[in-house]
């Protein structure tokens, strides 16, 4: 086979073979097919659409550069597609295994403005999230759940595809983003997938449509690799929860898991988990501290020590000079707020500030007297503060009239 035959059917709009893709990926991850053809195959691909039959191929192609997890067990797995103050894995994990669930989820760093868990689990002093496989099979086994970072030895070529779809402007491709999720996912060997789909301006998912069409392809298409599939699209126009930035959002998480946190942090946390379990089950292993014991066990098996977590630290109150309904917290800008901060990276070899961020004392449809604090803002740096309160005043707007509170869930498919 010709790898610019391959390019040229894919550019001039046809359906590829099973073979013609199973050949591209397998020489590009032999280094045979260079970036710039995979980058043309990419483009090319984006702008004449893969269809599912090819997005599944595509899928079994990659699965086929590296290692698979085999599990003597049924494993779950919860996926989000990224989000501002999105601290629900620290919290879902724990639960699910409290209630006797085993939960093996591998995870990545912050994307962008959107904060990534394995930064959050590493602002606990001491917390392994580069566990070997076999370490990371023995605490799911033993504990019940782990989280750890990404590993080159499952789907190795996904990476370096992913790499190049943030350079050659691919990325917002619904089938390149559905197996890039799901070579994962299924490499990671879970029998039971949580997709929290996000949207809103602090999403990748902008509109519900696109949210919708994302979804309905997660699904089906990891149904058709055997996969029991679930998935909730849930709102990311303002922050979830109040805490953005590393550590902030782990003291919320833990305070979620003890059965207290922001109400909608907590009501999502409780839809998601509900979605594998009856919903009294899963509000008393919160409320019991079922959760938060077994989030204690998780950290203490991966070497982490949360007895004496805090923002290190100094503390602005920001405020505006009007009075009136919050009416909009804008996701998008709030996390380029605390990336400002340094909560996130510009560049990959960017190191991460863990204690800088922000808490939100005020929500959309809260009323706000002038002057009163809307939020706090943790900073390590008076420049870094300085653009981070640029932004944050494009990102509050008050209303003198009542405003509607936002939708937290727009759709449950379990």
């Amino acid at each position: 086979m010709n790898p610019v035959e391959i390019i040229i059917k894919k550019r001039d709009g046809y359906i590829l073979t099973e073979e013609e893709t199973t050949f591209f990926v397998d020489r590009f991850h032999k280094k045979e097919i260079k970036d710039y053809q995979m980058s043309a195959w990419l483009m090319a691909s984006f702008i004449r659409g893969l269809s599912k039959e090819e997005t599944k191929n595509l899928i079994s192609a990659i699965l086929s550069t590296g290692k698979r997890l085999e599990w003597d067990f049924p494993v779950v797995d919860k996926h989000s597609t990224g989000g501002v103050g999105d601290k629900l894995s620290l919290v879902v994990v724990p639960l699910l295994a409290s209630i006797g669930f085993k939960v093996a989820k591998l995870s990545g760093r912050g994307l962008g403005h959107t904060g990534g868990t394995i930064d959050k689990l590493e602002s606990i002093p001491g917390f392994r999230v580069d566990l070997s496989l076999e370490e990371f099979k023995k605490i799911v086994e033993d504990v019940g759940c782990s989280i750890i970072s990404q590993t080159e030895d499952l789907v190795p070529v996904e990476k370096d595809i992913y790499s190049l779809r943030d350079v050659t402007g691919t990325v917002d491709s619904i089938p390149l983003i559905t197996s890039s999720i799901l070579s994962k996912k299924i490499a990671g060997g879970a029998k039971t997938i949580i997709f929290d789909v996000k949207v809103g301006s602090g999403a990748f998912m902008k509109n519900i449509k696109d949210a919708e069409e994302l979804t309905s392809w997660l699904i089906e298409i990891g149904r058709s690799f055997g996969r029991e599939v679930k998935a909730v699209i849930s709102d990311m126009d303002q922050p979830l929860g109040c805490a953005i930035g590393n550590i902030l959002e782990v003291i919320e998480a833990i305070e979620t898991l003890k059965g207290k946190g922001p109400q909608d942090l907590k009501e999502l946390t409780i839809e998601i988990a509900n979605t594998l379990a009856p919903k009294e089950m899963v509000k008393d292993a919160l409320e019991s501290g079922k959760a938060f014991s077994k989030f204690e066990e998780m950290v203490k098996a991966q070497g982490g020590d949360i007895s004496n977590l805090m923002p290190l630290a100094k503390l602005y109150n920001f405020s505006l000079e009007d009075s009136g309904y919050i009416e909009r917290l804008d996701a998008y800008l709030i996390g380029e707020a605390v990336r400002t901060l340094g909560a996130g990276r510009y560049r990959k070899e960017d190191v991460i500030d863990p204690n800088v961020g922000i808490i939100l004392k005020k929500k959309v449809g809260d009323y706000v007297e002038k002057g009163e604090t809307i939020l706090d803002i943790y900073y390590n740096s008076e420049e870094a503060l300085k653009k981070a309160m640029d932004l944050l005043r494009k990102a509050v707007s008050i209303n003198k009239d009542e405003v509607r509170r936002r939708t937290l869930i727009y759709s449950i498919y379990s």
